[in-house]
């Protein structure tokens, strides 16, 4: 144990005396206080503005630790693999575990610190009306828990995974149990109970089996704020959910640590994955085969958005959804049209973040391969490049949309909803709402892209929190105009409004353009 934790206060010396840790935290307030400023600006259309400003920084806090947990947390060991670094570390005579402290310890500290630097500042939700101190302590400790438990399970994907970006796939695929599994857990438990007392009148009784179920659903900390956020929530802090939680990350680091030989024997051959791209020409279809007129097109189409595999596997996932978003569409169930609405938004959801994920690859696997030096000295402009690279990545993810359009064409609910939208006497409110919403979902690629070149991870993770925060800037915005001009009307706010918004949006997107090409530029001449 001698020195073991060396490696853990350097990495803590340093995080300390950073610019960009403080800015982050900084970053962090001052979102709070834009959604506390949307919170008492809207108030004069809903009650509890403490309570509707404390749910708000929970579930934002829950999405930001998520995505930060898929792009922080799993690369904590594989960037040290890529870069040939590790078999260094282990030569100089630091241990596994003084390795594993070091890297992740530090990281896990200043995610911890960005919940609690936020806790005074919660405490107003409290003197706003609607929310109980015991409620603030609770959320507060359930967010502890869930960063340990990402903080342990990342770090278990990134010893066991040889990329980050199989870290980050293995890390999403358990985060998908985690969230699914105890919530149909919660479904099927509660929508029995109610079965039960419907056929016999009387409350089930808590047998073995039924208390298992429960706790399942008690597992995830999306069904637990859900709770916590109730009127009357009286229950301890130390919930299932923290318990479990804290519980799987502590035996998560264990297994780190005694796989840690075992994982890291091999090195890492190859900076940038192939994806489902074969080097086998058997396999015409996974082959990469000759190479197109425009290169960079066919480059980033094969190694960036996965080739014609994940062309398939998107048609396949997109298809699925389209297919069971029509099959519940068509039955006479009450909740159908919320769980339609659920898949609807999923739907578009993953397309957006698809779009981001490969636009954002396209520029980081030559920032971390090394050459956009060598990409700048070809006889091509830099904006031709660039934009061939993205027509490449965008090109493996054009099913997404065409599916999604498809979707919306066959699908009588939404035919209907785009008919009665477009047709009514505020046509031209609808006009400028619907093109609102389509440049508010292009900022999410475009801000991907964009700190790609800055970052070495989470640039999509980051570009969904600018995302979120251009809406509250832009939503209270639109609310202190409303107020200014008296016309306390939400729901049929003046067309020049949202066109204001649209021309906001656009000319956010266009600064995103212009600071990558300058970007591009200046990495390339170093």
């Amino acid at each position: 144990m001698f020195g073991a934790f060396a490696l853990l206060e350097r990495s803590l010396r340093v995080d300390a005396r950073a610019l960009s840790p403080h800015l982050t935290r900084m970053g962090l307030l001052g979102a709070i206080y834009f959604s506390l400023c949307y919170s008492l600006t809207t108030s004069f259309m809903f009650g509890a503005p403490g309570l509707r400003f404390f749910q708000g920084i929970a579930y934002l806090d829950m999405t930001f630790m998520t995505l930060l947990g898929i792009g922080f947390f799993s690369t904590s060991i594989t960037e040290e693999k890529e870069e040939d670094t590790l078999g260094l570390m282990l030569m100089a005579g630091i241990s596994p575990l003084g390795i594993i402290a070091g890297k992740s310890g530090g990281r896990l500290w200043q995610s911890l610190l960005l919940i609690a630097v936020q806790y005074p500042f919660v405490l107003l939700a409290v003197t706003m009306g609607g929310v109980m101190h015991t409620q603030v302590w609770s959320v507060t400790v359930a967010l502890f828990a869930y960063m340990v438990f990402l903080a342990g399970f990342g770090l278990l994907c990134s010893t066991l995974a040889s990329r980050s970006q199989t870290a980050s796939a293995w890390m999403v695929l358990g985060l998908l149990i985690y969230f699914v599994v105890p919530s149909f857990a919660a479904t099927w438990a509660m929508s029995h109970a109610t079965w039960i007392i419907n056929q016999r009148g009387i409350t089930p009784p808590p047998t073995l089996w039924w208390r298992l179920i429960e706790g399942i659903g008690d597992i995830c900390v999306f069904h637990q704020m859900g709770k916590i956020l109730s009127t009357g929530f009286h229950e301890t802090a130390f919930s299932i959910q923290v318990i479990t939680n804290a519980l799987t990350g502590v035996f998560c680091v264990v297994l780190s640590w005694l796989f840690f030989g075992v994982a890291t024997r091999s090195p890492t051959t190859e900076i940038v994955s192939r994806g489902l791209v074969t080097r086998s020409r058997l396999i015409p279809l996974f082959s990469a085969g000759r190479t197109w007129i425009n290169p960079f097109v066919w480059k980033d189409f094969y190694f960036v958005s996965g080739g014609a595999g994940m062309l398939l596997i998107r048609i396949a996932y997109y298809g699925g959804l389209s297919l069971l978003a029509l099959a519940i569409e068509n039955k006479n169930d009450p909740n159908a049209m919320s769980w339609f609405g659920s898949i609807f938004l999923l739907f578009w959801v993953s397309v957006t973040i698809d779009a981001a994920r490969v636009l954002s690859r396209s520029m980081q696997d030559e920032v971390r391969g090394q050459t956009l030096a060598s990409l700048m000295m070809l006889p091509r402009s830099a904006n031709g490049i660039v934009y061939s690279k993205f027509a490449g990545a965008m090109l493996g993810w054009l099913p997404d949309p065409v599916i999604g359009l498809i979707f919306m064409v066959v699908s009588p609910a939404m035919r209907e909803g785009i008919e009665q939208m477009f047709n009514e006497q505020n046509g031209v409110d609808s006009i400028a709402v619907f093109a609102m919403l389509i440049l508010y979902f292009a900022l999410i690629p475009h801000f991907a892209a964009f700190f790609a070149l800055y970052v070495r991870w989470g640039a999509v993770a980051l570009a969904i929190g600018m995302t979120i925060g251009t809406y509250f800037v832009l939503m209270m915005g639109i609310n202190i105009c409303i107020l200014v001009t008296g016309g306390m009307r939400p729901i049929s706010t003046p067309s020049l409004l949202f066109a204001g918004v649209s021309v906001a949006l656009l000319c956010i997107c266009l600064a995103c353009h212009i600071g990558l090409l300058l970007r591009v530029q200046a990495l390339g001449a170093k």
